[in-house]
């Protein structure tokens, strides 16, 4: 019996944004990719130096981010996790019953070989790239196991084979969380990256406020 397929995207979302749900949105309609499920990091191994807000705060803000996406769900499986959050093990854990499809950005491929066993990763699932306003991947910087398995599609639909990595063509949102949280501060600014609800909850909570 064939396992179920699985799409996740795992961030810190730390503010949750358009520049991370318009580019999911996108893939499902160009590429016939079915309901993905969103994957907050409990400690981010790259981003040790940028402490995120309260994991109870960056889940119900994805939670208001989504509300209007059916096909966008969420997981807490990392922010359940006693320790620091290495995609490794996530993947080792849904890989047991799904057959999954990883989505990441062109800018995580630039550090993909910097992973916590990036070869490991590459044999649980299948990599979708998302392109990154301003950021192109210098492919031949990294190792030959990484660009041999290197692809680009400009249309669906994306065949479930494990090792490759298959970049994919969408419109560009250029934002990124770094922004909007130097925007925030700023109580007159509305944001137009962020939702409403979204941009309530944190002014009600005074999160980002320095």
């Amino acid at each position: 019996m064939h396992k179920p397929l699985l799409y996740l995207f795992g961030g810190s979302f730390n503010p949750p944004h358009r520049g991370h749900i318009e580019p999911l949105l996108a893939l499902q309609q160009q590429y016939g990719v079915g309901n993905i499920t969103l994957l907050p990091n409990h400690i981010s191994p790259l981003k040790l130096d940028q402490p995120p807000v309260s994991n109870v705060h960056r889940l119900a803000m994805l939670q208001l981010c989504t509300a209007e996406f059916p096909s966008l769900t969420i997981s807490d499986y990392e922010l359940t996790q006693p320790e620091t959050s290495f995609t490794f093990n996530t993947l080792l854990h849904f890989s047991e019953h799904y057959r999954v499809f990883f989505i990441i950005g062109e800018d995580s491929l630039q550090s993909f070989d910097k992973w916590h066993r990036y070869a490991d990763i590459m044999q649980l699932c299948h990599i979708i790239v998302l392109p990154r306003d301003q950021v192109q991947t210098k492919v031949g910087t990294l190792p030959k196991k990484i660009v041999q398995n290197i692809n680009t599609l400009t249309q669906g639909p994306i065949h479930h084979k494990i090792g490759c990595i298959t970049r994919v063509i969408l419109p560009r949102v250029n934002i990124s969380s770094t922004q909007c949280r130097l925007e925030l501060p700023n109580r007159d600014i509305e944001s137009q990256f962020i939702t409403p609800s979204v941009l309530n909850y944190i002014r009600i909570h005074h999160l980002f406020a320095n």
